[in-house]
């Protein structure tokens, strides 16, 4: 551990951990190489886990140690244990740019009370290059708005008062997932100030698989019902979900009674192929970012725009049957 006393230290920068040392390696190789690495302190925050090898223990400034408890406690601990203005959160599975925290402290210095960040890439497989996409499709639609409803903390900053104010992440959250749009919500409800810096930029490799990747959506679904409990005027939706999307899940939730329709006749036939077709239209705003970058993936995506709408529907169902379970 660097022995850090610095006092031209502006910001902290909070990374999680838990079991990823070789991951977690490589995202404090890239904080090291930050354009403002001098005005940055470095915090790794345990949620328990196996010791860290003395690689971390080289790279970090400070190493914050707790129980095994989910990593909203463990970026609690992070922040709460930094004497800095500002925090900046990214997980450990990510690899900021080289002025990735400059970016970020810009916009907080503008008067934001948190920003929020973007992934660069997600991997080569066909799975991460589609995820990929879905969020390029959500950045578009963040940069319309001046001020957002969500900054979740891949890549995220944040001024320490208002996680101050609002007591920071909520430690029901045992995953992560959800933890930072409860947080978010939070936020704006306080009238905070909430922006979006799209060129503050972390590599992340997306989920590998299509069955690892329908398991997320699942978990964010559930979760998702957790925090509309908390934030009902949310149902509808904020400015990171595409309307596009949310027509998906309505059409995946009529899935089934469109498979039974089409076995029973010319006309429920018919019916199934206006479904199609709706499907087909929801998935044009992803097929129009693909064509720019990946247009070999265009044919593929209406069948991953009813893959993503299950996957989001059947966590939600999931969310409502299990309201009320401790932890939950």
């Amino acid at each position: 551990m660097n022995d850090f006393t610095n006092s031209s230290v502006q910001a902290s920068v909070i990374i999680p951990s838990y079991n990823d040392s070789d991951k977690l390696v490589r995202c404090l190789e890239a904080l090291d190489c930050q354009t403002i690495r001098n005005s940055l302190e470095i915090i790794v925050s345990l949620d328990g886990g196996n010791p860290l090898p003395s690689r971390v223990h080289e790279k970090a400034d400070l190493i914050v140690e707790g129980p095994h408890s989910g990593p909203a406690s463990a970026r609690n601990r992070g922040w709460r244990a930094s004497g800095c203005e500002y925090i900046l959160f990214t997980d450990s599975d990510c690899v900021p740019s080289a002025d990735w925290a400059e970016k970020l402290l810009n916009v907080l210095k503008k008067g934001a009370d948190a920003v929020k960040g973007a992934y660069s890439s997600g991997g080569s497989l066909i799975i991460q290059r589609l995820a990929q996409i879905e969020f390029e499709e959500r950045y578009r639609l963040l940069s319309e708005h001046g001020n957002i409803d969500l900054v979740d903390t891949y890549s995220a900053a944040f001024r320490k008062d208002a996680l101050e104010r609002t007591a920071g992440f909520d430690e029901s959250f045992p995953m992560p997932d959800h933890e930072d749009v409860d947080l978010s919500y939070r936020m704006k409800a306080m009238g905070m100030n909430l922006m979006f810096e799209p060129d503050a930029l972390v590599a992340h490799t997306h989920r590998d698989t299509w069955g690892a990747y329908f398991r997320m959506k699942v978990s964010r679904g559930k979760w998702r019902m957790k925090v509309l409990r908390k934030f009902p005027d949310k149902a509808g939706g904020g400015s990171y979900t595409p309307v596009a999307l949310k027509l998906q899940i309505i059409l995946c939730m009529l899935l089934p009674f469109v498979s039974v329709l089409a076995l029973l006749g010319n006309f429920s036939l018919t019916f199934a192929g206006v479904w199609a077709l709706c499907i087909i239209i929801s998935s044009i705003p992803l097929m129009l970012i693909a064509a720019r970058n990946e247009p070999s993936l265009v044919p593929i995506l209406p069948l991953f725009a009813i893959w993503r709408g299950c996957a989001l529907f059947s966590g939600m169902l999931l969310g409502i049957f299990t309201a009320g379970k401790a932890g939950e």
